[in-house]
């Protein structure tokens, strides 16, 4: 049950994620906002413009990598075993999740929510890393 805090409380502290897709043994990472219910632990929803490429990817291969980025020191959340879906949320049934976690993703909403899809990240099992220690492993 500690795994499991922990992974929240680093999760709590940031909102950006590095998202690794791979098609055809291309690897290809990018940067997305992203947020959590804290009832949910095992899913992380982002937007995407629904013509983006990451969504093709998505499409190919929606087995994804990813690692929490710190905003303060080295705690951070890894995980290698983790699919992507289109979520089973609407924009606007959780665009209040959004903003209050995600500092001015109302003006996002604003200025391009109608291209904009939600997705979830399913995570099967994360490593919490917290320094130079073997990390902690969480698995839902």
């Amino acid at each position: 049950m500690k795994s499991v805090e922990n992974y929240l409380e680093i999760l709590a502290k940031t909102h950006d994620l590095a998202l690794a897709t791979s098609v055809d043994n291309i690897p290809n990472v990018r940067i997305v906002n992203f947020c959590f219910k804290k009832e949910e632990p095992a899913i992380l929803y982002f937007m995407s413009d629904r013509e983006n490429q990451k969504v093709t990817e998505f499409g190919k291969n929606n087995h994804v990598a990813f690692t929490s980025i710190p905003h303060d020191g080295i705690p951070h959340i890894r995980s290698r075993k983790a699919v992507v879906q289109k979520s089973r949320y609407s924009l606007d049934e959780i665009k209040e999740l959004f903003i209050a976690n995600i500092p001015g993703y109302d003006q996002t909403i604003e200025a391009i929510g109608t291209s904009l899809d939600v997705f979830e990240i399913h995570v099967k099992e994360a490593a919490i890393i917290t320094g130079l220690k073997a990390p902690d492993m969480v698995t839902f």
